[in-house]
């Protein structure tokens, strides 16, 4: 019968992580993780380190250089009466300079590979396993394969939502029963930039660690759920609106066009997809008229129907006219989906769905909205579609 086990990330979890670790002499534990791994083996639980080495993959150390690593730890773990049961490491990164390691791969967390590979190996029930790791890739890792997910680091460098430890002594404190719940990470994201940045490519690296550690906050069951309403509206040949402001328009119109053309591709959906973002003479007429917060209600208000569903796509949530919109098409039987960043605002409450991203940059929301918006066009695309037609098509 599989077992639940806990797989353990290794830089930041276990050991220090001063940065790409590959020689013995980097290698330095962080205080009462070897403790922590050898209460875990006098409870019967399994471990497992799950690591990414993207090093490899940028030249800076090979695959020999990991196992002495590896090596080295097993012997410090074995002095004080600990062990892991598997060793895991993915070297490759699609940014690589190794020829041989530069590419994607599905072992490469937030990927699950390592994960299922861990579940073979021991026999694990993984929903019922912990992931701990120091990031955001470990809390996808763990989403993707049904675990629970543990953040183990300093205050405010944690995941929204999920519960949140100094450590991994305490993380495993936690697994073990012996220390109380810990109150999830308190909603409001984080501040990002929190300061300056002298070069272009120390911002890259830290805006996409960031759109990385928001996108693992989307409740990835609330994007089921929208799916299930797309594919709804289009058995019944309902409508779908979309609307937004700004970038967030953008994203309406973007909506438009994947839904209209990609979602047909292949499957013969004539799907009906409005944005009320793109029709700048009556937007700017309602607009100069009535009031802008009322330039996709009044749309609503001729075009709708009940079943219809309207997507309202608004990074803070708070926008007058995505407010108003939501209700009245919630006080007209339109089932609602709303993309929200930040704290959410009135939009997040008040749809029946919301795919919240928890950040509190415009970029990174948006990006991350793109994304989700992308995915569900895809999504509902192959799910209409055969198995031989999905493996022949483009996506």
């Amino acid at each position: 019968m599989s077992q639940p086990g806990v797989l353990l990330d290794r830089d930041g979890t276990i050991i220090v992580d001063s940065g790409y670790v590959g020689s013995v002499d980097r290698v330095e534990f962080i205080d009462g993780s070897i403790a922590a791994i050898a209460a875990l083996n006098r409870a019967g639980i399994p471990v497992a380190v799950v690591s990414n080495q993207a090093g490899v993959a940028r030249g800076y150390y090979g695959i020999a250089d990991v196992e002495q690593v590896h090596k080295h730890m097993i012997a410090e773990l074995a002095r004080h009466g600990a062990h892991v049961d598997l060793w895991l490491f993915c070297p490759y990164h699609p940014d690589g300079v190794v020829e041989a390691f530069a590419r994607r791969s599905a072992d490469r967390k937030p990927g699950p590979g390592m994960a299922l590979a861990a579940a073979e190996a021991l026999d694990l029930d993984l929903s019922a396993s912990w992931v701990v790791g120091d990031s955001p890739s470990d809390v996808g890792l763990a989403r993707a394969v049904g675990a629970t997910p543990l953040h183990v680091g300093p205050p405010g460098s944690a995941v929204t939502g999920v519960p949140a430890f100094p450590d991994l002594a305490a993380a495993v404190g936690f697994i073990l029963g012996g220390a109380a719940v810990p109150q999830p990470v308190p909603q409001r994201p984080p501040k990002f930039p929190a300061a300056r940045f002298h070069r272009a490519d120390s911002y890259g690296g830290a805006y996409v660690a960031e759109l990385s550690r928001a996108f693992a906050t989307v409740d990835l069951e609330q994007v089921s759920r929208a799916a299930k309403i797309l594919n709804t509206a289009y058995d019944s040949d309902s409508a779908v609106f979309a609307c937004g402001n700004g970038g967030s328009a953008s994203i309406a119109n973007h909506l438009q066009c994947d839904h209209v053309k990609g979602v047909r591709n292949g499957t013969g959906v004539t799907a009906r997809v409005q944005s009320l973002s793109t029709n700048v003479e009556l937007f700017s007429a309602i607009a100069n008229d009535l009031g802008y917060e009322h330039v996709f209600e009044y749309q609503l208000q001729s075009q709708a129907r009940p079943g219809d569903v309207l997507i309202a796509v608004s990074s803070s949530g708070r926008s007058p006219n995505i407010v108003r919109a939501l209700d009245w098409a919630t006080a007209h039987g339109l089932r609602t989906i709303a993309l929200t960043g930040f704290e959410g605002g009135p939009a997040r409450r008040r749809a029946e769905v919301a795919i919240h991203v928890g950040s509190a940059n415009y970029g990174v929301v948006e990006d991350a909205h793109q994304a989700c918006m992308h995915l569900l066009a895809q999504y509902v695309r192959q799910s209409r579609m055969t198995p031989d037609a999905v493996a022949a098509q483009t996506f």
